[in-house]
């Protein structure tokens, strides 16, 4: 692809930062990798475009001396620059992340649908006061839960707790919709005796988003805390596809990314009990408060 003037800015730019994220290039360098990867672009072009991600905060840049020629300007990416590469990451991982859970949801039952829609039954079944609490868009297996959870014959109480500004296109009389975060849940003090909580990674605060949970449910109750994509390879392995997008998304983003470990103590500091266990892109975490309740 010749890249020239008319070329979309943004997405040269966005090559650009891709490349960038974890080395540092000199001009003339990066003009071959662009063009390694089927990008040709005028030299004069791509000298005006990095100076203007100078300008905008999305790289930074030195003078290096050479050793045997002339001084080069180095380029890496700059605060901004990791941010904006998070962003491109986030995309891709919630896009490809709903998908598969969207594939997963729809196989031929008995399968991965029925075995978690069973291990839920753990947490709200017989429960009159159950809470569902999201921190990314609802997919649909997510919808499928919601529609099991209202239509419970022990149910009295059935809450969705999503980010405030975050649209949610699913109405069910038994349904109450609420605006919240995993640090701040709007209901009162033991008031729950079930809860989902879904992407228990993306906690900005752990120990404070744990301590909420607690404060909620009440004595006897059961949460589970789902992980997709955390913890499924073995100890020195590398790890799986969609875990290594949801961290350097975090990564990039300057958030902190947890592992499974790391999630189970933090559990457990406020919880009676913590059960870990996977089912196929997921990790559960089964915590409650005792006496526990069938």
């Amino acid at each position: 692809m010749y890249i020239a003037g008319p070329m979309r800015k943004r997405e040269l730019k966005r090559a650009i930062v891709r490349i960038v994220w974890d080395r540092e290039v000199y001009g003339y360098e990066l003009r071959g990798l662009l063009a390694a990867g089927g990008t040709t672009v005028q030299l004069s072009y791509l000298y005006a475009l990095l100076k203007e991600m100078t300008q905008d905060g999305l790289l930074e840049s030195r003078v290096a001396s050479g050793n045997r020629g002339p001084a080069k300007r180095m380029y890496r990416l700059a605060p901004k620059g990791r941010r904006e590469l998070g962003h491109v990451f986030g995309e891709a991982t919630e896009l490809i992340h709903e998908a598969y859970e969207d594939y997963v949801s729809r196989l031929p039952r008995p399968a991965f649908a029925d075995r978690f829609h069973e291990m839920m039954g753990h947490v709200y079944g017989k429960r009159a006061s159950v809470a569902f609490v999201i921190s990314e868009p609802l997919t649909h297996l997510h919808r499928d839960l919601l529609e099991t959870l209202c239509s419970r014959p022990t149910g009295k109480r059935t809450y969705l707790v999503k980010p405030p500004g975050m649209r949610v296109d699913i109405m069910h009389p038994g349904l109450t919709v609420l605006d919240g975060t995993f640090d701040d849940i709007p209901l009162k003090d033991a008031s729950l005796d079930g809860m989902i909580v879904v992407d228990i990674q993306d906690a900005q605060n752990m120990k404070r988003c744990c301590a909420e949970f607690r404060r909620v449910l009440r004595d006897g109750g059961v949460m589970c805390a789902c992980a997709p994509f955390l913890g499924l390879t073995g100890e020195g392995e590398p790890i799986e596809l969609g875990e290594f997008m949801k961290k350097m998304k975090q990564d990039l983003r300057g958030q902190p990314y947890r592992d499974k470990e790391s999630v189970r103590k933090a559990l457990a500091q406020h919880f009676d009990y913590v059960d870990v266990t996977g089912m196929g892109f997921m990790t559960a975490f089964l915590t409650g408060l005792r006496p526990i309740e069938p």
